[in-house]
């Protein structure tokens, strides 16, 4: 493939079905093309090829990806990076992505902790939800609110924005108790 000329249209086919569904990054379409047999020198010209023609953008992708953890499964803007950096984007094109993103959704750490701490709540059983409640030290509460803090854990919340995650959380296990009954 020389200059502008397409790649083999059996490679740009396979490149282009697995771009329809969703953006995808650079080195993640580069592992995928190498899994189904294509020779890493005619898949490094695809990629090209395709880059060239903004169908593939590590930026646009990055942002896409976060933008759509933002809205559909919170986490912190760590968490992001760290799932951005193991999908072969570059650190430096992660922060900047994570950063416009959070700017532009006008969200902090502490938003996206409380947000998380409300879907899992909302997820929990009646017999979870009592337990958080309660005001006593119980066996059955340290469980649910450790399993709410391994959860915001999880998901790259500590210190400040755990704390507030736990509070949303549990205030958030009242609402849906009072609710129910």
């Amino acid at each position: 493939m020389r200059g502008g000329d397409p790649p083999p249209e059996a490679l740009l086919n396979a490149a282009l079905h697995l771009l329809a569904p969703r953006r995808r990054g650079v080195e993640e379409l580069r592992g995928r093309l190498r899994k189904k047999g294509f020779q890493a020198q005619e898949v490094a010209d695809c990629l090209v090829w395709l880059e060239e023609r903004e169908l593939l953008n590590d930026e646009a992708f990055a942002q896409a990806l976060t933008r759509d953890r933002l809205r559909f499964s919170p986490r912190s803007p760590s968490a992001l990076r760290r799932e951005l950096a193991l999908k072969g984007i570059a650190p430096s094109v992660a922060g900047s992505a994570v950063e416009l993103v959070m700017e532009e959704e006008r969200v902090t750490d502490r938003d996206l902790a409380v947000r998380a701490a409300g879907d899992w709540v909302r997820k929990q059983g009646p017999v979870v939800l009592k337990h958080l409640l309660e005001d006593r030290f119980t066996p059955e509460r340290e469980r649910a609110r450790r399993r709410l803090h391994g959860f915001l854990g999880r998901r790259g919340f500590g210190g400040e924005a755990a704390r507030a995650g736990m509070e949303a959380g549990i205030f958030e296990a009242g609402k849906s108790l009072l609710i129910k009954d």
